[in-house]
């Protein structure tokens, strides 16, 4: 329970798949919606021993037994939020129990997340000279990103779906003579389309913008020829249902019963008779308080990555945001300043709206749907540039990538650390290898170098992709070297051979 927010969502998702979807009357006590759950999972609150304080390891929760299956009440405060992620990823409670089915959950979530990345960055390499926005995608992955992906949370499948969506608009966009060639594109569209009307109240927001961005990095009259062609006109048919299915939930929830949760104290302050005016200039001031939290604000808001992590992420980040003042003609990157508008009047008011009742519960994750699609727009302008595949820019790519990949690494083994042992304000790393209090399955260490793993071969990949007939492990071993040289000599000298013998000679027996 080591994820924002996760008691809650989990409990919820236990609740949905026994038939508890509606917030019903009597349920609501003030502090959270009562359900009828397992009692392993009623009890998930009770994780919470090391929230807010990084330096307590996680040895202090109680163990989540197997065999604790009666049937108990449990509270989360997120009730009014749709089922359709809760019932997917609550499927295992149904078949297994414990700390396991907490992990398949997880693993759901977790490959629910990867399809939508998945359909996103494949949908990009469909784009007219791609390799500018896969780049700048790949850079809006940061630790945060793929944290959240990792925990019951409706809030990492809004990014993926955000960025699906997003990516295979654009694509369509890009196609728009021959929308036949891209027709995977228009489906990974119209699925997200649905998941994003079904997933939370705020998730339409993020399609809106999303679809409002890719509409401003073209010409109008491109999108106006993309609505009247027949697929996207089956395509947007076949989110109809599914739309209106998540239209309707939200009707529900905001008439029904009230759903009252308690915010971590800090954060909530109502003011129910300040002006609005004045939570939306704060919101606005506070804007650039959130970026650390678009990089890696780990656990509750307790666990900062290091600091070496957020200052590559930052220069990559604003070198981004800075190219596109560079390199005109400034209106062809309607679509960035669009984006980057929204970025800050879009959370600014739907926070605003909150304020009188809850006060400031806007947190940097809350926006990440909004950061990816600007950071895939800076690549769509950046498409009218030549891609340097060569010389120098492949030597400083290389180098970039492998500090990305140590990065995402160092992040990782950074949170498994506060898990494990605490972070103390004496350096405590070795105490992970002699005395660790708390051990994730597998190990530590088991999965870090699997992490590492996963990560170098996500990043060549990636950079084979982008700099063709480039490799970004270079390391040659002398023996593989000097075979290699070996076979070649001898392929040239039969050649030579063979050149040699007379043309009759090829009748003889």
């Amino acid at each position: 329970m080591g994820f924002p927010d996760e008691p809650a969502h989990t409990i919820k998702a236990a609740a949905v798949v026994r038939g508890q979807v509606l917030v019903e009357e009597g349920t609501s006590f003030g502090h959270g919606v009562h359900v009828k759950v397992p009692d392993y999972i009623a009890n998930l609150h009770g994780q919470g021993c090391y929230k807010f304080n990084r330096g307590q390891a996680a040895d202090c929760a109680p163990l989540v037994y197997a065999d604790d299956t009666y049937t108990n009440i449990g509270v989360t405060s997120a009730a009014s939020y749709n089922p359709m992620y809760y019932w997917l990823v609550g499927l295992p409670t149904l078949i297994m129990s414990g700390a396991p089915a907490i992990y398949a959950m997880r693993l759901i979530s977790a490959l629910f997340c990867a399809v939508f990345f998945a359909a996103g960055f494949t949908a990009l390499t469909e784009l007219r000279r791609p390799q500018f926005a896969v780049l700048l995608a790949a850079i809006a992955m940061t630790p945060m990103v793929l944290f959240l992906g990792g925990g019951i949370n409706p809030n990492s499948m809004e990014i993926a779906a955000t960025m699906a969506a997003f990516s295979g608009f654009v694509v369509v966009l890009d196609n728009w003579r021959n929308t036949k060639l891209v027709i995977p594109a228009l489906a990974t569209v119209a699925a997200s389309t649905v998941v994003l009307a079904n997933a939370r109240q705020i998730s339409l927001v993020w399609l809106l913008c999303a679809l409002v961005a890719g509409v401003c990095s073209f010409k109008l009259r491109r999108t106006l020829q993309v609505f009247a062609d027949k697929r996207v006109l089956i395509a947007v048919g076949l989110t109809v249902p599914g739309t209106l299915l998540g239209l309707l939930w939200t009707w529900i929830a905001s008439n029904g019963p009230a759903n009252v949760g308690v915010a971590p104290d800090g954060i909530a302050s109502p003011h129910p008779d300040a002006p609005l005016y004045r939570g939306f200039l704060i919101m606005l001031d506070r804007t650039y308080d959130f970026f650390p939290q678009y990089i890696g604000v780990m656990g509750w808001l307790d666990t900062p990555v290091p600091e070496l992590v957020m200052l590559v992420w930052s220069a990559l980040m604003m070198a981004a945001l800075v190219a596109p003042f560079c390199i005109r003609p400034l209106r062809s990157w309607t679509g960035y300043w669009v984006s980057l508008a929204m970025l800050y009047v879009v959370p600014a008011l739907l926070q605003t709206v909150l304020w009188r009742s809850m006060g400031f519960i806007w947190q940097g994750r809350y926006t990440l749907p909004l950061v990816v699609v600007l950071f895939i727009t800076v690549g769509l302008g950046l498409r009218r540039l030549r891609f340097a595949n060569k010389g120098m820019a492949v030597k400083a790519a290389r180098i970039i990538f492998w500090l990305v990949g140590a990065c995402h690494t160092l992040a990782f083994v950074y949170v498994l650390r506060r898990y494990v042992v605490g972070i103390s304000e004496l350096a405590n790393w070795q105490t992970l290898f002699s005395s660790p209090d708390w051990q994730p399955p597998l190990g530590w260490f088991f999965l870090t170098v699997l992490y590492l793993g996963a990560a170098m071969v996500g990043m060549e990949v990636l950079f084979r992709y982008l700099y063709p007939g480039q490799t970004l492990v270079t390391v040659k071993l002398r023996g593989f070297q000097l075979a290699r040289i070996v076979l070649r000599d001898r392929k040239v000298a039969n050649d030579k051979a063979r050149d040699k013998v007379p043309a009759s000679s090829s009748l003889l027996p």
